[in-house]
């Protein structure tokens, strides 16, 4: 099962089209990026800056309008663990 877990506000496009996001924590690299209407926005490129604070490049899809998506929040879908992990035999 998934869920959407709020990754932050994209507040900037840099100069090579990657979408610029202050990031509520660090998520892992290639993660797929959704808007609130679950529609895909991209993928993690990069993590940079501070550790408690950090920034997220996101590398959009090609047919993104990146300016539509300036100031909207934006999601990491996560899969969650249902608790069957590894076992002991």
């Amino acid at each position: 099962m998934s869920t959407l877990r709020l990754l932050g506000v994209v507040q900037d496009i840099s100069h090579d089209g990657k979408l610029i996001v202050k990031a509520r924590f660090a998520p892992n690299l290639k993660e797929l990026v959704r808007d609130n209407l679950k529609g895909e926005v991209g993928r993690v490129s990069k993590i940079f800056g501070p550790v408690r604070s950090p920034y997220v490049a996101i590398e959009p899809r090609k047919e993104l309008k990146t300016l539509a998506v300036l100031g909207k929040e934006v999601y990491v879908q996560q899969e969650r663990e249902n608790g069957k992990g590894k076992r002991r035999d």
